[in-house]
């Protein structure tokens, strides 16, 4: 059974999809210089502690499916940032870390956005909705359903005319990360990539 919830713990090699969309009629991202700048700022706080395989960004609300780092990786990171502070392995709080870098990554976006568009208070709707994605099927039908998200929306007709998602990367296979490398092995070529993204999830 799919769990879908807000406060499904983040746990070290799991994978997820994670969404939050904008409050009321807000907009997250107003002209292009937001999309990237959101997508800088998950880079400095959300890549050290998690692999993305995909993210799609609309004006109001975002996807990103992705797989939570080794415990190895996340203490490492926790030890950058915190090299004064003590860690006792055992009774260490991955799930209180973790959720914690996302909500740095979006109070950043929040404050930085408030701030350029003078306007006040929350930005995102809630805490981001998570759900564990636990299987080879899950996984790629949600790659799909992310990719085909500006589609569903009617934002475009044709994939590789949303630039603020990762389905373009896939294709020119320029700068894949491990973790796009890995879904490129799951087809047999370019083609199989295209043909599986253009059937309805």
């Amino acid at each position: 059974m799919t769990i879908t919830n807000r406060l499904v713990p983040l746990r070290a090699g799991t994978y997820y999809h994670c969404t939050n969309h904008a409050i009321g009629t807000e907009l997250l991202f107003r002209e292009t210089e937001n999309y990237f700048y959101f997508l800088t700022l998950y880079h400095k706080y959300i890549t050290p502690i998690a692999a993305t395989y995909a993210y799609c960004l609309m004006p109001n609300h975002f996807h990103f499916l992705f797989r939570i780092r080794s415990a190895n990786a996340i203490l490492a990171h926790h030890r950058l940032l915190k090299p004064k502070e003590a860690i006792v392995e055992h009774s260490f709080s991955y799930d209180k870390f973790l959720s914690q870098q996302f909500s740095n990554f979006f109070n950043a976006y929040s404050k930085a956005y408030n701030k350029y568009y003078k306007r006040r208070g929350s930005l995102f709707i809630n805490r981001f909705k998570r759900t564990v994605v636990d299987t080879k099927y899950y996984f790629l039908n949600t790659l799909k359903y992310i990719h085909r998200n500006p589609i569903r929306h009617g934002f475009t007709t044709r994939l590789l005319e949303w630039e603020y998602s990762s389905y373009a990367s896939y294709l020119t296979q320029e700068d894949l990360s491990e973790a796009q490398q890995e879904v490129v092995k799951l087809f047999s070529d370019r083609k199989a990539f295209i043909d599986f993204h253009s059937t309805i999830p």
